[in-house]
């Protein structure tokens, strides 16, 4: 067999390949130095951060930028920083556990994201030299706090919208800002400002703002549902002087920063909200097994160990897909490198560009997650869940956030569809060549029944067969509506589910095989039964999405052919879901937190 690492890393791959365990990297297989990193930033958050939540989350003057100061000491800002750039330049695999780890903190993980993602990574990206010399030191120590200001009032996820404006004095050879804008993070005590704004009112640029230019402040701390520790701020521009030097990146193109910078953060919003996950499971399982009703603990009841089950693997489907993605990255800057490139940070972003479709289905996929296991582990508690004093209450407001920012849940779906169909149109990603070949076979009577060998193999044909399903309906949609399906908003939001659901189910099942041999018979037994539950459960989501989008784009005999051509992927036999709820539970109740480590 090959090398994978030799085969060409392209986005929406795993739609036309062949399921490999030895194609994945696992979380398990992290090496003792990356560990290392990973557990200084839990050990912070777990002994500097969470005993002091209460005065966090009122907004204690200082003490947000004082935290993260003081993990900018540890050397964590400087993780992304090629070493180049005196940075660490650890691979993105590590960075994820970083972000994974910082989200166990509350209101203090969306400051430290910031400053470890979209606040500070634009500089290091797309800076000049002298930019780079200028900032990028106090940013990896903390001294220097960033923020990033691209909402406005009326421009949200139309961010190209934006009503700020940059004119040009020629007399004072400075660019002039006037603007608002909105849902500012960290903008109560941000030192550095990444701004966008309109040059002439049409070309959209990237500034960098200082804050003690004059004609720049901040409006009042937001009240907000959830992260009430987490400063939130409108940014005023009233006739800021800007420097052409402070120009980030060419004027007219900042929305090559704005987008690429999404990417970053869909990309490390993933890990962070896993973070936040096992923080509630862990919660939420140890209150159940202290819990006693009619003579026993709650954990002992069917109902309360299906929610436990639920909740861990959704946790394993995030886990699995986050460094499956992060790999796929690294993969993707490593043949850069190899091809001839020398500037990492340019080898970076064209890694995050090429990966922009599992970015968006890991920023989907882990936000939803994250709200359904809050609710659930919320009804494990109770009444109590409901009471401020109960870490879960405050969880479940926190998390809401978390399906809109970095692009709402709604626009990341159009980005999985859109670039995917887009790609496959211009040929960099062979989707056309495999949806002929599917649809030859289900217009045929080749369709394979036979059920692979060994662990998990009724669960790998399914997954096949999800795959089959949703490349055949999305083929139906793009040969029906052509070049009018960008505006057919419902059916490209269902063959997003689709693809999700897809991705999730193999990363789980390709984990798994992958640990094989390497874990206990019992930890493998509850993996597995985390498979069959994902499986169970996602392909449910890809049959019923597949309904849905041949009922809109066909009708009559047309549909019922096409209905009778997919019902040939659909045959498979039910699973036990009770067992393997009760299987994966039970492995989650003893360990009394998520298991897989």
């Amino acid at each position: 067999m090959s090398d994978p690492s030799e085969k060409k890393v392209c986005s929406g791959s795993f739609l036309v390949e062949e399921l490999d365990p030895s194609s994945v990297f696992v979380p398990e297989h992290f090496d003792q130095e990356d560990e290392m990193i990973g557990d200084t930033v839990e050990k912070f958050v777990v002994e500097k951060v969470q005993p002091r939540m209460e005065e966090i989350n009122a907004q204690k003057e200082g003490l947000l930028k004082g935290l993260l100061g003081e993990l900018g000491e540890l050397g964590i800002f400087m993780a992304d920083v090629p070493e180049e750039m005196d940075g660490l330049g650890v691979s993105k695999k590590v960075t994820m556990r970083i972000a994974e780890r910082l989200g166990l903190g509350g209101s203090f993980t969306p400051a430290a994201l910031v400053q470890a993602g979209i606040g500070g990574l634009p500089i290091i990206y797309f800076g000049t030299d002298a930019q780079r010399e200028k900032y990028l030191e106090g940013i990896m120590t903390g001294g220097t706090i960033t923020a990033y200001a691209l909402t406005e009032p009326e421009s949200g996820t139309d961010a190209l919208s934006a009503k700020s404006t940059a004119k040009w004095n020629e007399e004072r050879k400075v660019y002039v800002l006037d603007g608002t804008k909105q849902f500012i993070t960290n903008a109560g005590f941000a030192d550095l400002f990444i701004v966008f704004a309109k040059v002439d009112g049409e070309k959209f640029t990237c500034f960098i703002l200082e804050r003690d230019m004059a004609g720049l402040s901040t409006g009042p701390e937001e009240e907000k549902m959830g992260l009430k520790g987490s400063s939130t701020c409108q940014v005023i521009m009233e006739g800021v002087e800007v420097p052409a030097e402070n120009v980030l990146g060419e004027v007219g193109k900042g929305h090559k920063i704005a987008f690429n910078v999404l990417n970053i953060g869909r990309l490390k919003l993933s890990p962070a909200v896993l973070g936040g996950m096992k923080r509630v499971i862990a919660d939420g399982v140890r209150y159940a097994k202290e819990r006693h009703q009619f003579g026993k603990p709650i954990a002992d009841f069917g109902l309360i160990r299906q929610k436990i089950a639920g909740a861990a693997m959704r946790i394993y489907c995030t886990e699995s897909m986050v460094y499956r993605t992060a790999d796929l990255i690294d993969r993707h800057i490593a043949a850069s490198k190899e091809a001839g490139e020398t500037d990492t940070a340019k080898a970076t972003v064209g890694a995050l560009q090429e990966m922009a479709v599992e970015c968006s289905v890991n920023k989907i996929y882990g936000s939803e997650a994250l709200e359904w296991i809050v609710d659930e582990m919320l009804q494990v508690h109770g009444g109590y869940g409901y009471v401020h004093e109960y870490p879960v209450e405050g969880a479940y407001r926190d998390s809401r956030i978390n399906r809109i920012w970095e692009g709402t849940n709604e626009i990341n779906r159009m980005i999985v569809t859109g670039t995917l169909l887009k790609r496959a149109m211009d040929g960099d990603l062979p989707l056309m060549p495999e949806i002929k070949k599917i649809t030859d076979e289900l217009m045929s009577r080749r369709v394979s029944r036979e059920t692979p060998e060994g662990l998990l193999g009724d669960e790998r044909a399914v997954i096949d067969n999800a795959r089959k399903i949703t490349l055949f309906t999305a083929g139906v949609a793009a040969q029906k509506y052509l070049a009018t399906l960008q505006d057919q908003q419902e059916i490209l939001a269902w063959i997003a589910d689709m693809v999700i659901r897809t991705f999730a189910m193999q990363s789980v099942y390709l984990r798994t095989l992958r640990l094989e041999g390497e874990r206990s018979a019992e930890e493998i037994a509850a993996r597995a039964a985390a498979v069959r539950i994902a499986v169970a459960e996602g392909i449910e989501v890809v049959e019923s999405r597949a309904r849905l989008v041949l009922a809109a784009t066909a009708s009559g005999e047309e549909l019922r052919s096409m209905m009778s051509m997919i019902r040939k992927l659909m045959r498979r036999q039910p699973v036990n879901l009770v067992e393997a709820g009760r299987t994966l539970a039970g492995f989650v109740i003893e360990q009394e937190a998520y298991p897989f480590r």
